[in-house]
């Protein structure tokens, strides 16, 4: 369809799908007789979601990671929800002082009675007693991070019940044991974030379309992905620092909210149990003593968990995190940032 329809369809005015096109948020076809752009119906679909996002005040960037991974959606309605909360709270605050400053104000006859008056002011509201009103907001972030693949179904009633238990359960831990981690979301860049988010939810379904006969396979996988983990500095660097305040809370609270998420979702059922039988044969081949051709990578493993993840007795959901370390949110940062992160979160 010509421009003139697109129009029509849109609202948007010409200048303005020029000027989307011109920051390549879409790429209608050229009719190569006149010159002429020639917009398909995904191009109006396009620019309908680009015009109610830029309504929302979400700026040009996030909506072309937005178009380009739609499953990313979630953090960048959060990161504009979090800044427009902020920015009213210090609004408010802000006007609750000047108005009080305004009211005690006595008669200034001078610049320097003024400057007298201004210092003993505060106009720099403290937000962080605030926190509590940005729970739900931290919630969404942490439940779209760890369920975002199993979200496309349509919500009947009993998935919609499922679903608000799993929300209850995660509002429950985001200001305690997952606050880390939902700063450490925020924190990431979102070119970083969209990476991640793309190789995770491969991952997945590769492991969703598992069947038993497939698993020695993908647990040869994992030997070598686990091998490449346990010789690369930079990743045994990351996986110390963030294991404790991130990865750790995580990998419990996601186990915990197990028994909702296998009922919400046939993908996730197949997920869990294909990964989980992987992960066990995996510990109990790495356990096995007899198997010296894996006594090195076993070795390697112990000195890199620690006492904190004894693959004997526990905890061997945490090889394939260690297994897909290289493609996780947790790698996106070099050693150095995460240690900038770690310090604010004190």
């Amino acid at each position: 369809m010509v421009i003139r329809d697109v129009v029509k369809r849109t609202g948007l005015q010409k200048r303005t799908i020029y000027y989307y096109i011109d920051k390549k948020l879409l790429e209608p076809a050229v009719d190569p007789r006149n010159g002429y752009h020639n917009f398909s119906e995904e191009d109006v679909t396009r620019l309908s979601v680009i015009r109610k996002l830029r309504e929302a005040g979400l700026p040009i960037a996030d909506i072309r990671r937005i178009l380009a991974n739609p499953r990313t959606m979630t953090y960048y309605l959060h990161k504009q929800l979090k800044q427009l909360q902020i920015q009213l709270l210090i609004t408010e605050e802000t006007i609750k002082s000047l108005d009080q400053f305004a009211a005690d104000l006595p008669a200034c006859h001078s610049l320097k009675d003024i400057s007298a008056q201004l210092e003993k002011a505060e106009f720099k509201p403290d937000i962080s007693k605030y926190q509590v009103q940005f729970e739900s907001g931290d919630a969404r972030l942490i439940a779209g991070y760890l369920w975002q693949y199993y979200l496309e179904a349509p919500m009947a009633d009993y998935r919609q019940f499922l679903w608000q238990k799993v929300m209850q359960y995660t509002k429950e831990h985001t200001h305690s044991d997952l606050k880390v981690m939902s700063g450490y979301l925020e924190f990431l860049p979102p070119e970083k974030l969209d990476e991640a988010s793309v190789s995770q939810y491969l991952r997945n379904r590769k492991i969703i379309g598992l069947t038993p006969e497939t698993y020695p396979v993908f647990i040869e996988e994992m030997k070598d992905e686990l091998r490449r983990f346990a010789s690369d500095p930079v990743q045994k660097e990351q996986w110390s620092l963030l294991y404790e305040p991130v990865i750790r809370p995580a990998t419990l609270f996601a186990y915990g909210a197990n028994h909702w998420m296998t009922e919400f979702h046939p993908d996730y059922e197949k997920y869990y149990n294909n990964i989980h039988a992987c992960c066990l044969a995996l510990r109990d081949e790495l356990a096995d003593g007899r198997k010296t051709e894996l006594a090195e990578l076993r070795d390697q493993l112990e000195q890199i968990f620690g006492k904190s993840c004894d693959l004997e007795t526990s905890s061997y959901g945490e090889l394939e995190i260690a297994a897909s370390f290289s493609q996780s949110v947790y790698a996106q940062l070099p050693p150095e940032e995460i240690r900038k992160f770690l310090e604010t979160e004190k």
